[in-house]
């Protein structure tokens, strides 16, 4: 395959694996709760830290961090699968109980377990070939932008529910996760590792401008009266969700931990997937899945880069305490609304990382 054709093959398909329930539904309650400078503030960092990730680290770094972290990797792709998987239901389940006339509970059902039987069945393709279907996803979700019915655009405002002020006050939680969160990312690590010898890391920056443009389309649909329920925009989340479950499926199955854990993670993210969505089909729920990616994810690879290789048992024990100190803070911050406490939820895990984090210095004679 032509080297071009390669990057550009290569970006889309990495544009496809992030593009989950988050790039395509956070920007819309974001933007109900500080309008569009809420989700410029969310969509900076994130296409950022997607497109720096394969320029600040040689395929030799990621293959290091692939094998130091992997128990931290197979767990990130595990909780991605579950949060597609719950997202499913939580979204679909009033329209298919409506549509089908059961009870909104089956169709909750019927959502998450559509979307999970369809990642198992696309994770047990050839490697090479789920990627070409990840590819291809992506100018299939361009063509949503002609579906929607933009007689009915009315824009975003400035404002939302809470201030600009507050929106200060979580900023450094947005910035914190999607900064670092990519760093544990298997899909990333896999196409920063295919790049050739030779072959500059491009496919990164082709999936930032992919990436960006999916966000383009969600703020799009927000800022349509009805939009999440035009036929175009279901048809894009279905894919999306289906091919990003399907991608960490398949990566979890290499992930260079023991088969036990391999199949206990992915056991476990479809059965919490599906239970969340049975049990709490709500915005709380969402916002807590989230939550993961703003703090304990991007907490553990923090840590990571401070290490410069597996944490010490000191630092892990420090950054869980820090963690479990801030989960409140940050729940509280994104439930009930920011307060002057916000900012710790990032700055607990970071003193503990810089305290706690760095490797033994081995004694000199």
């Amino acid at each position: 395959m032509d080297r071009a054709l390669r990057t550009i093959l290569g970006g889309f398909a990495l544009a496809t694996s992030w593009t989950w329930c988050i790039g395509m539904f956070a920007p819309v309650l974001i933007g109900s709760l500080f309008g569009w400078p809420g989700v410029l503030a969310f969509a900076i960092p994130n296409v950022l830290g997607c497109a720096l990730f394969g320029y600040l680290r040689s395929k030799e770094r990621s293959r290091a961090e692939t094998r130091d972290h992997a128990l931290a990797m197979a767990l990130f792709s595990g909780a991605t699968v579950a949060y597609q998987v719950f997202f499913a239901g939580f979204l679909w389940g009033r329209p298919v109980a409506d549509a089908m006339q059961v009870a909104e509970g089956e169709a909750r059902l019927l959502g998450s377990g559509a979307v999970l039987v369809a990642a198992l069945g696309l994770a047990t393709l050839p490697r090479h070939l789920l990627w070409i279907l990840a590819a291809i996803a992506y100018p299939a979700s361009l063509l949503t932008f002609a579906f929607l019915p933009w007689e009915s655009f009315h824009g975003m405002q400035t404002h939302g529910e809470w201030t600009l002020g507050q929106l200060a006050l979580v900023l450094p939680t947005i910035v914190f996760g999607f900064m670092l969160s990519p760093n544990l990312d298997l899909t990333f690590h896999r196409a920063r590792q295919e790049v050739t010898e030779g072959e500059r890391p491009h496919r990164f920056a082709v999936f930032g401008v992919a990436f960006a443009s999916m966000l383009v389309l969600t703020f799009a649909y927000a800022s349509i009266t009805g939009g999440l329920n035009s036929p175009a925009v279901r048809a894009h989340m279905a894919v999306q969700l289906v091919l990003t479950s399907a991608l960490h499926l398949s990566e979890l199955r290499s992930a260079q931990v023991g088969r036990t854990p391999r199949v206990a993670i992915a056991a476990g993210a479809a059965l919490l997937g599906v239970c969340a969505a049975l049990i709490a089909p709500d915005r709380d729920t969402y916002f807590r899945f989230l939550g993961l990616y703003g703090l304990a994810f991007p907490a553990y690879a923090a840590l990571a880069l401070r290490a410069g290789g597996r944490p010490t048992l000191l630092g892990l024990v420090a950054l869980a305490v820090a963690v479990l100190v801030a989960a409140p803070i940050v729940e509280h911050a994104f439930l009930e609304g920011p307060n002057l406490l916000a900012p710790l939820g990032v700055a607990l895990p970071i003193a503990a990382v810089l305290l706690f984090g760095g490797r033994k210095t081995p004694k000199t004679a």
